[in-house]
């Protein structure tokens, strides 16, 4: 099985997050790819099921589950296959999308986003360990899912965003009484540099808290937000991961079918032991 670890969403290489490819990896169980997913301990990991024309089958796991969609292992993934020109199409769970390459960034047009009801301002402060009146009143708190299922919380300002943290045991309450914060998308706009829009960053819990560098699914709901916001079609950059040392970049095209899109740097090719492709039969 061949293994290719890229980092997307980065502007240069040992930024952004970071992705395991694996391919010629057809003898793999489900249990398989969930213990490879497991052993990389990325955020993702993706498996290349089949390969044709233009396009391919590939599944996403992260260290805990599968995912149906999932941004930044589509482009990095989109990027391996493609040698990062052209355009290919991705059959994943959630459906095809297609990625297309211009001017070294990947663009991919996901699956439509579901926006749904907003969410109380003091429950969700508490939820990341704010004020309320650290949250931006002009952009309301909403859910919406692609695949992932997020909650989207507008903050004032970058000390606001600096200061955000997830509180753990709360989050885990909200799930078991049904409520759907699964992931925690936290932006501002007040960006990082004049030649940004928004910065963000994103939490979510698997096998414990984690925060990601870069989230392709996380801004996809984002610029569908905004669109349902502002009603108008624009361009809008997205710094996330600042605050991990692992500085991202993502490009969105907002409008009634949104584009995300980032560029992907090379980071270490090379093969698995052959002994892991029967190593669950043992």
């Amino acid at each position: 099985m061949e293994l290719t670890i890229v980092d997307v969403f980065a502007e240069q290489p040992l930024a952004g997050n970071q992705l395991a490819v694996v391919r010629d990896c057809q003898g793999l169980s489900d249990a398989g790819m969930q213990a490879i997913a497991q052993e990389m301990n990325f955020s993702e990991t993706t498996f290349v099921i089949r390969e044709g024309d233009g396009e391919a089958d590939v599944r996403i796991f992260t260290p805990a589950s599968e995912l149906p969609f999932a941004g930044h292992p589509t482009v990095g993934t989109a990027w391996v296959l493609a040698g990062g020109e052209g355009a290919i199409s991705l059959n994943l769970q959630a459906g095809t999308v297609p990625v297309s390459f211009e001017d070294g960034i990947g663009w991919m047009t996901p699956p439509p986003v579901q926006l749904g009801d907003t969410f109380g301002p003091a429950k969700t402060a508490e939820l990341i360990n704010l004020q309320v009146d650290a949250l931006d009143p002009d952009y309301p708190i909403r859910f919406a899912e692609v695949g992932p299922r997020f909650i989207l919380i507008g903050v004032r300002d970058l000390a606001s965003l600096r200061a955000a943290k997830l509180d753990g045991e709360l989050h885990q309450a909200y799930l078991q009484e049904g409520l759907s914060v699964q992931c925690v998308f936290v932006f501002t706009p007040e960006a990082y540099g004049p030649d940004a829009d928004f910065a963000s960053r994103m939490f979510f819990d698997t096998n414990g808290v984690r925060e990601d560098p870069a989230t392709g699914s996380a801004n996809t709901a984002f610029a569908a937000y905004l669109y349902d916001l502002k009603r108008d079609e624009f361009d809008v950059v997205v710094d996330q991961g600042v605050e991990m040392l692992r500085p991202s970049r993502l490009y969105l095209k907002v409008g009634e079918t949104p584009q995300v899109g980032g560029r992907t740097q090379l980071v270490a090719t090379g093969t698995f032991a052959a002994e892991l492709v029967d190593f669950e039969s043992r």
